[in-house]
Order: structure tokens, then C-alpha cells, then sequence
């Protein structure tokens, strides 16, 4: 749209291969983390709140402190700045309803009117959008998922926030190719396509299986996933061995402890025998689970990596011996 901003964002973005970027217009771009209370030290003119689901429970000990973050977060914004907010979201929704209710302006957007911004999905990548009662186009996306949609929404909103037109904005994110570690192809050899996702939260992970699923329907679906810190773990116990039904079959791997030092008495097999799955198992390191795959996918078969650790590598390592003429079978 000519308007050259900055930004910092968390993942690399493919075809720039970067996740940051000094522009010479005057927009600055930031994907703010609520981690550790990082986004209050942000005072935005234009804030998106995509989701509030509970989340790092080493810094938010309940639902109710990690929601109150964000209603701080909220009040960052001066009274005549916009909240973009997600009406879809349960969490996101008492958080536009809290500031409604206190006389604050919302842009709401979801899959049905009253957001300002809504659509009605056709496909797991394409939407027809919808602004108020005024049908903008059809949208269709590089990376599929419903959660992608809803995504673009926000972006329109913020889009027509500084001015850029709706059809402009269509138009650009028909074309974005989408981030590093999101739902992102890493090759396909012997018939067996291999994908990375940064999911790491149970709602992240029932959201790419989902698009997983609706994007490669009929093919058996493998999830290799690797918890991420042993907080988190704890804490969503029951979410995670509920977050896996879209999977055909299931592998755990030992939890990625990131900054965190004390195992707090968890393990990734705690999931696993919470879990109510015809193919659930743990394996305890990556090259068992590299050895697992070799030997029981065939072609057609989707693998999984899941995880916001260097779970990563057990795909490439897969990709590698498959495409190998040793690894034919």
C-alpha cells in the first residue's frame, strides 16, 4: 500500500526471511508478547487482540490474572486510539464487552454481524468478507486454517484504521506467503508431506489440526508434539490430552524446558495417559521418533511437528532420509 513501515514480529516472514524491518513511513508494527508483562511497557495508538486464552501460568497463576494483562494492556491505548478485537474469541469478546461497557470504542470482527469486519467461510483458505452489511470480496489465503481467516480480519481492521482501502488490503494479504513455522511445508518425499507448526497451546493445536484436516482430507494425519516448558505442561494437562482428536496418530516427545529448570513433577507421559486416543504414545528421544516414522509412514501419510521448541528437526531429519535413496522402501 506504499506506506513502508517498520516492524518487529515473532516469526520470520517467507520470501523477506526476516522478522524485522527499519521503514521509512511512520507506521510501527509490533507483535507484542504478554509474556512476563512485556506488552505494558508498549503504548500503542492501534491495538489487535486476536485471543485471551490462559496462558504461561509461570507469570499468570489463573485465567483471571492473565485476563486481567490484558484489560492493562487495553487501558495502554489513549481514548482516541481503536481496539481491534476478535468477537470470536470468548476471551477477546469479555474483553471488547468490558471496554464497551465503559464507554470505549471497539472494532470487533469474527464470522457474523455485529463485527464490524465478519466472514463466512467457503474453503479452509477462502472467506467472503464482509464489512458491516457490505460484502468487500472473496479472500483467499496461502496458509489454511480458519484461525488464519480470522487473522486477515484483524488485519483489514487495522488496515482500514490508517487508511488503506479495503481492496487493497485483500489484495495483499491474497498474496502475504505466510510465516516461518506456521502451518509451513517442508517438503514431501516418498509421498509423505512433512509440516512445522509453532503450536504450542492446546487451542493452537485443535485449530492447525483442524486445518490440517479440512486442507488433506482422507490422508492419515501424524502429530509429532514437543511441550513447551514445564509450567505450561502442569497447568494444561487435561487441555493437551484433549487437543489431539483431529490426529490420526500421535507421538510425544520429552518437554522442551526453555527457561524453566525445575520439572515441577511433569512429564510429557502424563499427557499420554490422560489421553482417550486409539494411538497415542511417548518416545524419549528425537532419534526414536525419527526411527518410529521411517518405518511406519507410507505414502499419503501428512506428518506434524508441533511445538514452539526444536521439535522442528525431527521433520527435517525425516524429510532428509526419505528423500535419500537409502530411505526408499
Amino acid at each position: 500500500a506504499g506506506r513502508d513501515p517498520s516492524f518487529i514480529v515473532g516469526g520470520l516472514i517467507q520470501g523477506l526471511n526476516r522478522n524485522a524491518r527499519a521503514g521509512r513511513g511512520d507506521l510501527f508494527i509490533v507483535e507484542a508478547d504478554e509474556y512476563d508483562r512485556m506488552f505494558l511497557g508498549l503504548q500503542p495508538r492501534i491495538a489487535v487482540v486476536t485471543t485471551i486464552e490462559h496462558d504461561h501460568p509461570d507469570c499468570y497463576p489463573t485465567p483471571e490474572a492473565f485476563f486481567d494483562a490484558f484489560v492493562a494492556f487495553a487501558e495502554r491505548v489513549p481514548s482516541d486510539g481503536i481496539m481491534v478485537v476478535c468477537d470470536a474469541d470468548p476471551g477477546a469478546r469479555r474483553l471488547a464487552n468490558l471496554l464497551e461497557a465503559e464507554g470505549r470504542s471497539v472494532v470487533r470482527y469474527g464470522w457474523e454481524p455485529p463485527a464490524r469486519w465478519w466472514a463466512r467461510p467457503l474453503a479452509v483458505d477462502r472467506f467472503e468478507v464482509h464489512q458491516g452489511d457490505r460484502r468487500v470480496g472473496e479472500l483467499a489465503l496461502q496458509v489454511p486454517g480458519h484461525h488464519h481467516g480470522l487473522n486477515a480480519l484483524a488485519a483489514l481492521a487495522a488496515a482500514e484504521a490508517v487508511g488503506i482501502s479495503p481492496a487493497m488490503a485483500l489484495e495483499a494479504l491474497s498474496r502475504f506467503p505466510g510465516t516461518a513455522r506456521r502451518f509451513e511445508v517442508k517438503g514431501e518425499a516418498q509421498g509423505v508431506l512433512i509440516i512445522d507448526d509453532y503450536a504450542h497451546h492446546p487451542g493452537e493445536i485443535q485449530a492447525t489440526l483442524r486445518a490440517a484436516r479440512a486442507r488433506y482430507p482422507g490422508r492419515p494425519i501424524w502429530v509429532v508434539f514437543q511441550p513447551h516448558t514445564y509450567s505450561r505442561t502442569r497447568a494444561l494437562l487435561e487441555e493437551f490430552a484433549r487437543a489431539f482428536e483431529d490426529a490420526d496418530h500421535v507421538i510425544l516427545t520429552p518437554i522442551y524446558a526453555a527457561r524453566e529448570t525445575d520439572t515441577l513433577g511433569v512429564s510429557s507421559q502424563d499427557i499420554v495417559r490422560r489421553m482417550i486416543h486409539p494411538d497415542a504414545r511417548y518416545l524419549s528421544d528425537f532419534d526414536t521418533v525419527v526411527a518410529y516414522l521411517r518405518e511406519h509412514v507410507r505414502s499419503g501419510d501428512v506428518v506434524l511437528t508441533l511445538g514452539a521448541g526444536d521439535g522442528y528437526r525431527i521433520g527435517e531429519r525425516l524429510l532428509e532420509l526419505l528423500s535419500h535413496p537409502e530411505g526408499e522402501r
